[in-house]
């Protein structure tokens, strides 16, 4: 386990996934099985008339807060915001924050709250995007809607619960199914919700050494595409499949940025494609920088902090996109530009998606 002594901030574990697939019975289960823990809960039922915080067990009433009549993606402005910052009249007595969203939500939405305003990132950090997937229903839900793939696609730790109901064949499928959504999360497999041996809270998976060990390892499968590659372009991976649009694309490069170059490119492919890309993880060796740039954004919000010092080690950047239709983005093409050198023409590669 990772331990800041420094970062004091309170962490908070979004807990997301479709309707039906067993959130309040796996947060029940994470607050009993963490007795050394003082939890706080904002719990978000879409309708008038508040359920499932009667569902809630083991955790004083006063720290359950709810946000019904309405979806909590859509009041982020007003009331979630307004509740954090009441929050921080008992901050003293709590060591965790749960928000758990309703079935129908876009998680990435809570994540920008809590990324996007810096007064509430002095006292808050997202500890985890949790995505719980029931295994019996995923593939007909999935078919139906695309929000249950978006849920999987910003999760760093997925949960396939209710195991129980399904044969080997399908739990299989439903796992090919779940990565080809999100190749990269944690997948755990459970019933019941049951995650006596799943670790879910205090992953710290924003933090800029798990960010690292997480690029390392998305980036170090086998190369693949046709694209003539420069110095420096070491490999290219891309996850495709022909049932849906996601698509995830990872870069190795063994030559350095220029930052402001890099800078002003990233911010362009936001501006032209903010909303088609759900995450970009990564780790960035920039020209005359002593420490590694951790790269982070969910949607049009990006987040750049600074990681440790590169020591006697090679500096190699390792970047990882998902999103949706993501080849109409020309990346590839665009980041060789970037690393020849023309910021002008590397934007306009991207521009032409519109």
């Amino acid at each position: 386990m990772i331990d800041y002594t420094d970062d004091d901030r309170l962490p908070v574990t979004i807990l997301t996934g479709f309707l039906g697939a067993g959130k309040t019975t796996l947060l029940n289960n994470l607050i009993k099985s963490n007795h050394d823990n003082k939890f706080a809960v904002i719990e978000n039922e879409f309708g008038e008339i508040p359920i499932d915080n009667d569902l809630i067990v083991g955790i004083e009433s006063e720290n359950i807060y709810e946000m019904s009549n309405g979806c909590i993606c859509c009041t982020l402005n007003g009331e979630l915001a307004e509740l954090l910052f009441d929050l921080l009249n008992i901050r003293h007595k709590l060591t965790h924050l749960i928000v758990e969203t309703t079935g129908i939500a876009d998680p990435s939405t809570v994540v920008q709250a809590f990324m996007s305003s810096e007064q509430i990132e002095t006292f808050y950090r997202i500890d985890s995007v949790v995505c719980l997937v029931d295994a019996k229903n995923i593939k007909a839900i999935s078919a139906d809607t695309t929000l249950a793939a978006r849920q999987i696609s910003y999760a760093d730790r997925i949960i396939i619960n209710k195991c129980d109901l399904t044969g080997d064949a399908e739990l299989a499928e439903t796992e090919a199914l779940v990565r080809s959504f999100n190749p990269y999360a944690g997948i755990f497999k459970t019933s019941f919700g049951n995650i006596d041996q799943i670790p879910v809270i205090d992953t710290w998976s924003y933090a800029p050494p798990v960010i690292e060990d997480f690029s390392k390892k998305a980036t170090g499968l086998r190369p693949g595409g046709s694209i003539l590659q420069p110095v420096g372009f070491a490999s290219i991976q891309k996850h495709q499949t022909p049932h849906h649009d996601i698509e995830s694309h990872s870069y190795t490069f063994t030559r350095n940025f220029d930052p402001h170059k890099f800078n002003f490119w990233l911010d362009h492919l936001i501006e032209y494609y903010g909303g088609g890309i759900y995450r970009i993880k990564g780790i960035i060796s920039f020209d005359k920088v002593a420490q590694k740039v951790v790269v982070q954004s969910v949607k049009e919000h990006i987040m750049i902090s600074s990681g440790d010092l590169w020591e006697n080690e090679e500096r190699v950047s390792r970047i990882i996109f998902i999103g949706k239709k993501l080849n109409k983005l020309r990346l590839d093409e665009s980041l060789i530009e970037l690393l020849a050198g023309d910021l002008q023409r590397s934007v306009s590669l991207l521009s032409r998606t519109n």
